[in-house]
């Protein structure tokens, strides 16, 4: 598995619930190989120096990004059986401990509503600047730890 090199001295370890998506998968779509995976550890690790550094390679390749955020979807439609309505309005009161970016809902809702394939997910993504995937991977990686922790109570707390 490829890793992206960073400025700092250490290494991360796995210790995922969720299985990130495959090199093959990553390789299919043109994303970086293994970011998702090594973004994953360092949020699950709390290490901000490698969020910070990992998120800003995300937020500038589209493919890379579609991938998490898919990843995301795909999760949280397998737990709840569907997307939840916070994903694709972000409707929610102000005080509520999850607010999705609306970058994340908007790909949400078109994951959702149009059924979009990973083609046409790099796509909607291709045209996002990159401070939008940006706020779309915080949020795709907050609801994939967010269920990792506190289970399906996480977006409704």
């Amino acid at each position: 598995m490829a890793r992206i090199l960073l400025s700092t001295d250490h290494v991360h370890r796995p210790r995922r619930r969720w299985f990130p998506p495959t090199a093959d998968e990553e390789k299919e779509h043109g994303a970086v190989v293994g970011l998702v995976a090594q973004l994953y550890d360092a949020v699950l690790d709390k290490c901000a120096q490698c969020q910070q550094e990992l998120l800003a390679h995300v937020a500038g390749d589209p493919s890379t990004a579609g991938v998490l955020v898919g990843w995301a979807c795909l999760i949280t439609s397998e737990n709840y059986g569907e997307l939840p309505w916070i994903l694709l309005e972000g409707a929610e009161r102000a005080d509520a401990p999850f607010q999705p970016s609306a970058a994340f809902c908007s790909i949400a809702a078109e994951y959702d509503h149009c059924g979009l394939g990973p083609a046409g997910l790099y796509a909607f993504c291709g045209a996002l600047s990159d401070d939008e995937r940006l706020q779309a991977a915080e949020t795709a990686l907050e609801i994939v730890v967010g269920l990792d922790d506190f289970g399906l109570d996480f977006m409704f707390r």
